[in-house]
């Protein structure tokens, strides 16, 4: 727009009705984020530098698409941009996507997104499971030093389901049967002292299914503290992993301060309160959610809604 054309608009705004207004602000707002968004997604993009199919490095930039940078690999010939092959490829209005940042920032519920972010409840739920998709395997490659490890439980949910292999519980409900049965489903989660966090729901108690999540990343260097369940038992017996038991009672922290597994009962006490603010979690959802808390557990200013929005645009590690 000429600076003329420019001039003309200004002294016209003056005569736009309240709803006008509201309407020319929202378009100004909506494209500044929109702006911002693409900004944060090209240079991304150039940090990484490589094609997302054969990882090349011989890449040059190829016209520019829907508001994006578009690259050409010269080893594959493909083209791609710098949500191609990421949760967030598809998906649109852009110009949303740092409020739906600020949203999994302030862990709000899929409503008070829907309201945030002025989209439908059910935009509202596939966009925070496609942001929180490439996170579930962002954790720590290996635990360092002495690090804690226990399985906590959740109530099986079937929540959306159309069908079901058992009679549906009213609101949740509770376990038929108490303590740990098969109602329930297993998350290990392990931490070493420095917040080294590795964390996964697992299929069954078994030492095979805790191998699978930490046979790569705890090894002999380090002193696992466990409290002597049969799974952690025998993976660290077939595994030969220093480990200290912690007996079972009170105050065992304070007649071993270095050996214990407080950290970790901390932390499942805040994701267990945490997570009960959204009423229930389908248990297929549920390593989404994992992620999400392990976001929070970081506790750095860099967790921002551009940090999310960067986080959701990497591309989902199977």
């Amino acid at each position: 727009m000429d600076n003329a054309a420019f001039q003309n608009l200004l002294a016209v705004v003056d005569d736009f009705t309240d709803a006008q207004k509201a309407a020319f602000k929202k378009a100004l707002d909506g494209g500044c984020d929109f702006e911002k968004v693409v900004m944060i997604l090209d240079a991304y993009m150039l940090a990484k530098g490589e094609c997302p199919r054969c990882h090349s490095k011989n890449i040059n930039r190829w016209g520019r698409q829907s508001g994006l940078q578009r690259f050409r690999c010269y080893e594959c010939g493909r083209s791609f941009n710098a949500l191609t092959g990421t949760p967030l490829a598809r998906l649109r209005r852009k110009e949303e996507w740092l409020k739906m940042g600020s949203a999994l920032k302030e862990g709000l519920t899929v409503k008070k997104t829907a309201e945030k972010c002025e989209t439908a409840i059910s935009t509202a739920f596939r966009w925070r499971h496609r942001f929180l998709k490439a996170i579930q395997s962002d954790m720590s490659n290996k635990l360092e030093g002495i690090a804690e490890a226990d399985e906590t439980y959740f109530l099986e949910s079937c929540k959306g389901a159309r069908q079901l292999a058992r009679a549906p519980r009213k609101r949740g409900g509770k376990a038929h049967k108490p303590g740990i049965s098969r109602e329930q489903v297993p998350v290990l989660v392990a931490r070493d002292r420095a917040g080294g966090i590795v964390d996964a729901v697992l299929p069954d108690q078994s030492k095979r299914s805790v191998k699978q999540v930490l046979g790569c990343r705890v090894s002999k260097e380090n002193i696992l503290c466990i409290d002597g369940g049969n799974a952690l038992w025998g993976f660290v017996c077939e595994a030969k992993i220093p480990c200290k038991v912690m007996p079972s009672g009170k105050f065992v922290h304070e007649r071993n301060p270095i050996f214990h597994i407080q950290n970790i009962n901390s932390y499942h006490s805040r994701l267990k309160t945490w997570i009960r603010v959204f009423n229930g979690v389908a248990t297929k959802y549920l390593p989404n959610y994992l992620g999400w808390r392990r976001m929070y557990e970081r506790q750095l200013p860099a967790v921002t809604p551009t940090a999310w929005v960067q986080a959701a645009a990497r591309p989902v590690v199977q």
